[in-house]
């Protein structure tokens, strides 16, 4: 029997067989041409591009019948790379100026794009690195007339005799974005496992959406584990056993009733009012990234999206997205969740988040060209985006979110620019007569302290705790040298997060936390005990969250969290919210399912 740590990235228990795909890349040698046979190879490639496209519409529709149109977006990523110009340019640019085959001129490009994703700090977005990867793949199989990489037991996988029958548990080094949506759409999958991957990644965002248990970034699992293998797959802990003895198979299946117990419970608070036992209301939404998540998050609990990250429809789409399609993406989030509130956030590119294609080479991204910043000097994108949102807000639950303001100058430029978008719409008979709703971010220590000169020009706040508590204290997360001192329980942290509530209140202004420490039970309480309502996390976290806030007393919280003021240390705060909280009610913390 051996053990084997990773990630969870989508909770739940498993056992079964495991299929093990062990692919290993073709490697592409660089064969020159003779200038006569440039043409002949773009001939090649357009061939390549169609093929690839019916494949992927074929994948897209699959996927589309068991998760709706919005979740085959992922796939339809892909089938908008290979419509994009300025990709296939590049590649014909390689093939015609270093006069090579199609496959290597491929293959550069990729390098370079993925050398691109290399650089930029978050993870997020070295994951989209494998929706370039897959497609490109994808381009030189069908040119070499080779069989597109496909896991074993799909659809016209190359060794599907060799998978074990019934549902299995994939183990593989990473798989592409296009294998899991068929893996996955074919119902075949009890559990997912890999050695590399995050929780950001398209694979982990389908696996959550399915409910699929998923385990990632176990460093080592293709070599310990071998096809026909017994697994137990436990993705709240994060751990594989493979091979497990019958006591510890007896221990996974009662775990794996729990769970489903424990699920079934979590369900049923959706129903539950959102107040705690002494009758104090508080409001749970949803952070999202991709448009068919909005399809599942109200079966999680979520009362609206509290957090759209709309750079993803940018960098995903390889910057062409139009006015129309992001005004029908809109549109159907705020139909999905009507009454609820649909609040986007404006493209936050800049930092960690660049557009690939044209990476920026700044000393400190971080102090630098960003968000708003990178808003007001290239109005043009953002300008398509805010016309967009206007015109969705036919339903008039929609808000807009800009991110990363430093000062009030920012915000009366942005409403000018919303003003002159107004009127334009409004010239072509296209604005739905209900104004949208404006807020800022608060992730810059300076923004708070102009709370109280923002009356007038924003009607909402949130506060975006990662970006606050970073600049805050002078703390890189990614960072692991430094990582240990980024904490939510920070003195200076929890005085600025007072100050908010203090000048929020003052102005009579709505505030949302998002950010991790929303999701996150202690963290989540110390706000609740801060006199913050409004909270915006993960889909998957808000059941648990919520069951933890119905349980508690609010007016007792503020007592325990009105003494947070006597400490200077973050260890001695954690250690005393952890100590009375247990005092309180002693069972609140369990661990999420029983074990």
């Amino acid at each position: 029997m051996v053990r084997i740590k990773g990630k969870a990235v989508s909770p739940g228990i498993a056992m079964g067989q495991a299929l093990l795909y062990d692919f290993a890349p073709e490697v592409i040698r660089a064969e020159s041409i003779a200038p006569k046979s440039v043409e002949r190879e773009i001939w090649r490639l357009e061939n390549a591009v169609k093929k690839s496209r019916a494949q992927l519409k074929k994948i897209h529709l699959g996927l589309q019948k068991i998760m709706g149109a919005d979740a085959a977006f992922i796939i339809e990523t892909q089938y908008m790379l290979l419509k994009d110009s300025h990709l296939l340019d590049e590649i014909k640019g390689a093939i015609a100026e270093r006069l090579v085959k199609a496959e290597w001129a491929i293959q550069s490009v990729e390098r370079k794009y993925l050398e691109i994703f290399r650089t930029i700090p978050d993870l997020t977005f070295k994951a989209k690195s494998n929706d370039v990867s897959d497609v490109l793949n994808r381009l030189i199989a069908n040119l070499k007339k080779s069989p597109v990489r496909s896991v074993p037991g799909a659809p016209g996988g190359p060794s599907a005799a060799a998978a074990p029958a019934g549902q299995v548990i994939l183990v593989a080094d990473d798989i592409t974005p296009s294998e899991a949506a068929t893996l996955m759409s074919n119902k075949r999958l009890l559990g997912l496992v890999l050695n590399k991957g995050g929780e950001t990644s398209h694979t982990a965002i389908l696996a959550r959406t399915l409910g699929i248990p998923a385990i990632l970034d176990t460093g080592r699992a293709t070599e310990a584990i071998t096809s026909g293998d017994i697994l137990a797959l436990d993705s709240v802990s994060g751990e594989v056993i493979v091979q497990p003895t019958p006591e510890v198979a007896a221990e996974i299946a009662g775990k794996i009733e729990k769970f489903r117990h424990y699920t079934e419970q979590l369900k049923t608070l959706s129903q539950v009012p959102e107040l705690t036992r002494d009758q104090h209301q508080f409001h749970l939404y949803a952070n999202i990234e991709l448009p068919f998540e909005s399809e599942v998050v109200q079966s999680y609990g979520a009362k609206g999206i509290g957090l759209f990250r709309t750079e993803f429809l940018y960098l995903d789409s390889k910057m062409s997205i139009s006015e129309d399609e992001q005004y029908l993406i809109y549109k159907k989030i705020a139909q999905n969740i009507f009454p609820h509130p649909l609040v986007i956030r404006t493209y936050d590119l800049g930092r960690d988040k660049t557009d690939p294609g044209q990476p920026q080479r700044e000393v400190n991204p971080s102090l630098g060209l960003m968000a708003v910043r990178l808003f007001l000097k290239e109005r043009e994108p953002f300008k398509i985006q805010i016309r967009a949102i206007m015109r969705a807000n036919a339903s008039g639950n929609i808000r807009i979110l800009f991110p990363m303001v430093t000062e009030i100058e920012e915000v009366r430029a942005i409403r000018a620019i919303m003003a002159e978008a107004k009127r334009e719409l409004q010239r072509a008979g296209t604005y739905p007569k209900k104004d949208v709703k404006v807020g800022i971010m608060l992730e810059i220590p300076a923004a708070v302290r102009l709370i109280r000169h923002l009356v007038d020009d924003v009607d909402f706040f949130s506060v975006g705790s990662n970006d606050l508590i970073q600049y805050l204290l002078a703390v890189d997360r990614n960072n692991t040298d430094v990582a240990h001192l980024f904490s939510p329980f920070h003195p200076a942290f929890i005085h600025i997060l007072k100050e908010i509530r203090v000048e929020a209140d003052r102005v009579g202004k709505e505030v949302t936390v998002c950010g991790e420490m929303a999701g996150r039970p202690i963290s989540a309480l110390m706000l609740l005990g801060l006199g913050f309502t409004h909270f915006s996390m993960n889909a998957l976290s808000i059941a648990e969250i919520k069951r933890i806030f119905t349980q508690i007393h609010y007016a007792r919280l503020r007592k325990v969290v009105g003494q947070l003021g006597r400490f200077g240390s973050r260890r001695e705060v954690e250690e005393f919210l952890n100590a009375e909280l247990l005092k309180l009610y002693p069972d609140l913390l369990e661990a999420l399912p029983p074990a």
